[in-house]
């Protein structure tokens, strides 16, 4: 039987009546769900708040009744990520050959006061609404039961930064320091359009003539 946050007022009661350990509920509003004798919190990362496009970090706090934190270390956890609509039609016809839309990989994270809980990092493609998936078994038998958890998520719009493709940007000219093939300007010579023999005789006629013209005005004042 898994109990909603819904129901989370009445679960201390109804839970110290089933077993003298009460559930430690977190404070904030995360999701909580529970199946047997496991607990898990779905947080999404920023705020709570899932935008499509945008990268967000999904984390899942694992917890024994008691209060013991289970580590993604010690759980063959997996995460599957379908649009509701699906898997609501899957769940009511008992079809368990739903596709997922996302199968993120798991990897142990540390977030508020848990270390090493199962977290995975991806993108919801579009608006709508989403269930997220998270089923586990342990890897040491009798640890903790079998469970499977399903969080309802609703995924507003978002403004997804654009990136530029691996195979492009590598494609994108790279400039290094030392690189032989650098392009430098060349400078051509460029030659007088008259004759080489000309140029000294052009240069003597003009210094006579401004020697002439000083004497003019010497002898003129």
């Amino acid at each position: 039987m898994i109990v909603s946050l819904s129901q989370a007022v009445a679960l201390p009661l109804i839970l110290s009546w089933v077993s003298p350990v009460v559930w430690p509920l977190p404070a904030s509003a995360h999701q909580v769900e529970l199946e047997g004798d496991v607990g898990a919190t779905l947080h999404i990362e920023p705020n709570d708040t899932p935008r499509a496009g945008e990268e967000v970090l999904a984390w899942f706090a694992l917890v024994r009744k008691g209060g013991q934190t289970i580590p993604l270390a010690d759980c063959n956890c997996q995460l599957a990520i379908y649009e509701q609509s699906a898997y609501d039609q899957a769940a009511k016809q008992e079809d368990e050959g739903a596709s997922p839309t996302l199968a993120p990989p798991l990897s142990a994270v540390a977030a508020e006061d848990y270390q090493g809980i199962p977290g995975a990092t991806f993108t919801f493609p579009d608006v709508g609404a989403y269930t997220l998936v998270m089923s586990g078994s342990p890897q040491q038998a009798g640890s903790f039961n079998d469970f499977e958890f399903d969080f309802d998520v609703t995924v507003a719009a978002g403004q997804a930064i654009p990136k530029i493709p691996e195979d492009e940007a590598a494609a994108l000219p790279q400039p290094q320091d030392g690189d032989d093939n650098v392009t430098e300007p060349v400078v051509e010579n460029v030659r007088s359009p008259l004759p080489n023999w000309l140029v000294p005789g052009i240069g003597g006629v003009l210094l006579i003539g401004a020697i002439a013209w000083v004497a003019k005005r010497r002898s003129g004042s």
